[in-house]
């Protein structure tokens, strides 16, 4: 069977990789995107099978994180989404919330607790909004 893919859209390089490497050694396929449109292109036209998951943070330049979510909507693209950000707080939650995300971390957050999320996620997936 073939490892679930997974697209990672951060713009600090380091968090990027690091996201990389540590969802790379459980065995699942990444792909990565510097920013929200270069995530929006490789969503919405895989260069090989379609992805099963986004890892997206919300403050990036040019696209950020909510308005990424909300092309996926417009574009009828389900896919479900673990938002990570650095500057969350109770207004950040209730709007990632009201985008039907499937999670939600608080950066710095434990590798555990996101591997966790992942595995719940593409193991057991909810029914995605359309």
């Amino acid at each position: 069977m073939k490892a679930p893919r997974i697209l990672i859209a951060e713009d600090e390089r380091h968090i990027r990789l690091a996201l990389s490497l540590l969802l790379r050694q459980e065995g699942y396929e990444v792909e990565v995107a510097a920013d929200g449109d270069e995530a929006l292109h490789k969503l919405a036209h895989p260069a090989a099978s379609p992805f099963h998951l986004l890892i997206t943070d919300l403050q990036m330049p040019e696209l950020g994180g909510l308005e990424l979510i909300d092309r996926l909507h417009e574009r009828r693209i389900a896919i479900p989404v673990i938002v990570i950000t650095g500057y969350g707080n109770r207004e950040v939650a209730c709007k990632v919330r009201r985008r039907r995300c499937a999670a939600y971390l608080d950066k710095p957050f434990q590798p555990a607790d996101l591997l966790r999320r992942v595995a719940d996620l593409l193991h057991h997936p909810a029914p995605l909004p359309v």
